[in-house]
């Protein structure tokens, strides 16, 4: 059975120097007279849809925008994009994220691997947001910020459409979702799908911790292993299989049990399928 691997784009694929916020910020300021205060931590791993309704909603006084604005909203913001991408590309802050592109080259070249984006960026703005890094030709298939206001509804289409186009069913435990925020790890879950992390990117540690990703990476340089072992690309280099250990996957998810001042909840993390179940709440 072939397996999806899906890719967030903002801080696991690229850095664009928070060129999607400034050119939300620019359009709001365009469409409304008002420049929205939008801190990192409140847009980073949600839609485009969420974030175009908490942004109209900052602004006026918690109301939902109509479908009319949400048109409105996404055409300013895509008009505004490119410029922002531009900036960032001529004042050479955009970068790729480090290891990405051999990763990728490595991947492709396994026909059982669909390689896929679930992003929350609209597709429009993906496209634009990547240009520049010369990754698009390795994406077949892609979930996107318009396909819902969650994340497990934009990863849930890409399954879809994996699906459709390559005329295969694919089960849950072969989708391998790879973010940077804990809102990918637990998007994922919620999906059960398979969950890795990105601790470079833009998520806040402490909620990536008490999230409780199969795998936390640093780059696709550094645990490039890891992360081939985690796709089962390649075996144990020390024989363990899958299964062998307390959880389900492999070796990596032992780390967890070794580390320091994990709590009972964390260790929950690891086996629920929803977060919800988890007692203690929410840490969205």
């Amino acid at each position: 059975m072939k397996k999806l691997v899906l890719f967030d784009l903002d801080g696991t694929l690229v850095d664009a120097c928070g060129c999607g916020r400034r050119a939300l910020e620019h359009a709001a300021k365009e469409l409304y007279g008002k420049t929205p205060k939008l801190e990192l931590t409140l847009t980073s791993g949600r839609t485009d849809l969420d974030n175009f309704t908490i942004v109209y909603g900052l602004l006026h006084n918690g109301k939902k925008p109509s479908a009319g604005e949400m048109k409105k909203m996404k055409a300013k913001y895509l008009e505004m994009l490119p410029q922002e991408v531009n900036t960032c590309v001529k004042n050479k802050k955009y970068k790729l994220i480090t290891g990405i592109k051999k990763f990728l080259e490595f991947l492709s070249k396994d026909k059982d691997i669909i390689l896929g984006l679930g992003t929350g960026n609209l597709e429009e703005g993906a496209k634009v947001k990547l240009a520049p890094s010369g990754l698009t030709k390795f994406f077949s298939v892609g979930g996107y910020g318009e396909d819902g206001h969650t994340r497990e509804e934009m990863l849930q289409a890409a399954v879809k459409r994996a699906e459709k186009k390559f005329k295969t069913k694919i089960t849950p435990d072969h989708v391998f979702v790879i973010g940077d925020t804990h809102r990918d790890i637990i998007a994922a879950k919620n999906c059960g799908f398979h969950n890795a992390v990105i601790t470079t990117g833009f998520g806040e540690a402490q909620k990536i911790q008490r999230a409780a990703a199969e795998l936390e990476a640093k780059n696709f340089t550094k645990d490039f292993a890891l992360f081939c072992i985690w796709l089962c690309v390649k075996k144990d280099p020390k024989g363990v299989k899958r299964g062998s250990y307390i959880m389900p996957a492999t070796a990596i998810e032992h780390v967890f049990f070794s580390r320091t001042g994990i709590d009972e909840d964390r260790l929950k993390m690891l086996r629920i399928k929803k977060y919800e179940d988890l007692e203690s709440g929410t840490i969205m």
